[in-house]
């Protein structure tokens, strides 16, 4: 009895039985291809043992040989199909495949050694930071910082492969695909992110006004709603979402741990745009809020950056800081709780611990609140 794997991937276990007339026969039971194809015929292999299919002259079950890093990295994407959103998982697998792979993907899981972190840790560091330049013929041009030295990529950046890295292995171990993580406990760099400000209204109305129409329905919407910008949530909006007489917004969460979908209301600022717009689109076809060329928006990387360019905002400012600015003044000026539920956080605790600086703001205020004694 043993575990084999043909040419074309095919896992099986093969094993003998007898007959009644005494003679021994070879069985095989075949599982597919893949880890779980292999978890499987090992589990098969287990259970032909513990019930005694094995004779002194059956060859022994082989060793099984340690998956590589890009396998485990291709079913743990598979796990995760059901429970990320779509562009989550393809933005993962654009870094796994980009960047991570190349590096790790093809070695065997105990070639992953805390030594072999710190090579990919110290080469990731003195990689250049690279921009698309060009809208046809896109050129790869460096980034370079204030002083004209070429920008390197961040610790933060690394911190996130390296967290993606783990989890993977661990998610292996619970699956039973490897027997350990064999860079657990590694110590990660400290992330080296500050925390963006918010952009204030000044910087917000000079943006919107170097917007184009995709662009600017995007942040306004993004700012009056606190909605997250991308796939997820903003990009993908459509008319009947819209309760006109509720005066509220259907929004399908990201499955970021909070409420599956969510009613926002509208602030009338926004409701006066929307229906002027609603206007303007009541001969299209589709059903998009915010569209380019009658279709969904995938990104917009490239036409916020001209507009910010145009505004002459050479801060960093991203999109999703016009969440920020939202949340951050639902927070300052109304309730908190009710502010987590309309951010679409898993709980008071998470939006606590993302605008902690808020929350450190909103404390100070509590303690000036309180009456001073004239002695």
């Amino acid at each position: 009895m043993s575990v084999h794997t043909r040419k074309d991937g095919q896992v099986f276990v093969k094993y003998y039985i007898t007959l009644p007339d005494g003679k021994r026969k070879e069985k095989r039971d075949y599982f597919g291809t893949g880890l779980d194809a292999e978890k499987k015929a090992h589990d098969r292999n287990d259970e032909l043992k513990a019930a005694g299919q094995i004779s002194d002259y059956q060859r022994q079950p082989q060793a099984a040989a340690l998956p590589f890093f890009e396998d485990l990295t291709a079913e743990y994407l598979k796990s995760k199909a059901n429970d990320l959103p779509k562009t989550s998982i393809q933005n993962m697998w654009y870094k796994l495949k980009s960047i991570i792979l190349p590096e790790l993907g093809h070695l065997a899981v105990n070639q992953i050694t805390p030594h072999r972190l710190d090579l990919y840790v110290r080469k990731r560091l003195k990689t250049p930071v690279i921009k698309l330049m060009g809208n046809k013929n896109k050129k790869r041009v460096p980034v370079k910082n204030e002083d004209n030295t070429a920008k390197t990529i961040s610790k933060t950046t690394v911190h996130r492969e390296l967290s993606d890295i783990i989890a993977i292995l661990n998610w292996s171990v619970r699956r039973k695909y490897i027997t350990k993580n064999p860079v657990a406990g590694y110590k990660k760099p400290k992330r080296d992110d500050a925390i963006i400000r918010p952009p204030s209204s000044e910087e917000i109305k000079a943006i919107l006004t170097h917007a184009k129409p995709h662009l600017k329905r995007a942040l306004l919407i993004n700012y009056y709603t606190g909605l997250r910008p991308g796939n997820a949530e903003l990009h993908h909006l459509q008319w009947y979402d819209i309760d006109w007489q509720g005066n509220t917004i259907l929004v399908r969460s990201a499955l970021k741990g909070g409420p599956v979908k969510r009613s926002v209301a509208l602030h009338p600022a926004l409701l006066k745009f929307l229906k002027e717009w609603n206007q303007e689109d009541e001969n299209n076809t589709h059903p998009y809020i915010i569209y380019w060329k009658g279709k969904p928006v995938n990104t917009l990387k490239t036409s916020f950056a001209t507009a910010k360019r145009n505004a002459r905002i050479k801060r960093r400012i991203r999109p999703y800081d016009f969440r920020h600015a939202a949340i951050t003044q639902m927070i300052l000026n109304g309730d908190l709780k009710a502010a987590s539920e309309i951010a679409g956080h898993s709980s008071v605790q998470m939006t606590i611990k993302q605008y902690e600086h808020i929350t450190s703001e909103i404390k100070r205020q509590t303690v000036e609140a309180i009456e001073e004694i004239d002695i």
